[in-house]
């Protein structure tokens, strides 16, 4: 179970190493403290699949990490923008995401490598999975749970239990989270041809970290994080997201972290809601002598209700 209080909220469970023996927790505004990220793992977790098995992959898988640094290609003809505008329309959106993020289900696809400090691979799985969002009010703030279960004849593997909270990420840009980092303004530019403002930001040293922090065995070692956001001017929504770590978390041997994420507007008729969820994430690892790569990818989104009871009702159909 996920829980944030205001603008509290966790992002992101991942496991550590092959075997997926030890858990990283990666969370943000989590002030009040760090809660558990739990998800239903069957005894079939450990389960290994034949490769006569494995279902045949969308797209090749290769390592290609974000470089959050890099100047940008078209920085030098790109006109000027307003940081503090920018920054207030995100924030907006921000807050609407808040609001509007309700129960639902995706089909998600997952493609996962492993690979050896030669390069080749040493692990790889895929899958398809019914992806679940469930939130729920109280007094004490609001708890997201987030549960993957494998489509009829797949299977969990260590891969699929790592990354929730996907939907959240872009949360980074509401107003009270805005100052725990440094941000500038790098240009317009476009995003699938819609004009974007570039936003870089980088956590302050000076204020706490909220947005990501390892657990391992009962501690936890929170993270800086740096990235890159485009963000639409016309709209100020997140259409694409960069993120790294600013330097390594040694007590848990891991070199860095990245995730890619594209976004886009996701209409749920039914509630005449439009939310703005991520359609593909990329998300790779460095760890120990090892690099691992995990693809998600996202569709079918509908909406549920739930009742007092924790009866869920049918899907409706966006």
């Amino acid at each position: 179970m996920l829980r944030f209080k205001k603008t509290g909220f966790v992002l992101v469970k991942i496991e550590r190493g092959l075997e997926g023996a030890l858990a990283a927790l990666l969370c943000a505004g989590c002030a009040w403290g760090l809660a558990s990220a739990v998800l239903i793992a069957p005894d079939l977790l450990g389960a290994q699949q034949s490769k006569a098995e494995k279902k045949p992959k969308n797209r090749p898988l290769f390592w290609g990490p974000p470089n959050v640094d890099a100047p940008l290609r078209s920085r030098i003809l790109s006109p000027p923008c307003v940081l503090a505008n920018a920054l207030e329309q995100a924030g907006a959106r921000a807050n609407e995401l808040v609001t509007n993020l309700q129960n639902f289900t995706a089909q998600e696809m997952i493609e996962y490598e492993a690979l050896g400090s030669t390069g080749k691979v040493r692990d790889s799985n895929a899958g398809t999975f019914d992806y679940v969002v469930v939130m729920e009010s109280s007094l004490q703030g609001t708890s997201v749970q987030e549960s993957r279960n494998p489509e009829r004849g797949g299977h969990l593997f260590p891969a699929s239990t790592r990354d929730v909270g996907l939907p959240s990420m872009a949360l980074i840009f509401l107003a009270e989270l805005q100052g725990d980092y440094e941000m500038s303004c790098e240009g317009t530019t476009k995003w699938n041809a819609q004009p974007a403002w570039v936003v870089h930001f980088r956590q302050r040293k000076d204020k706490p970290i909220q947005t990501v922090a390892f657990r391992d065995k009962g501690a936890v070692y929170p993270a800086m994080l740096k990235g890159r956001a485009w963000i639409a001017s016309a709209s100020g929504e997140v259409m694409h997201l960069e993120t790294s770590l600013v330097e390594s978390v040694v007590p848990m041997h891991i070199r860095d972290w990245y995730l890619s994420i594209d976004y886009a507007p996701v209409q749920f008729r039914t509630q005449n809601v439009s939310i703005w969820l991520p359609r593909n994430v990329d998300a790779y690892c460095e760890y120990e002598d090892y690099r691992t790569i995990t693809y998600h990818t996202f569709g079918k989104f509908m909406l549920f209700s739930v009742h007092t009871d924790q009866e869920i009702q049918k899907p409706q159909n966006p």
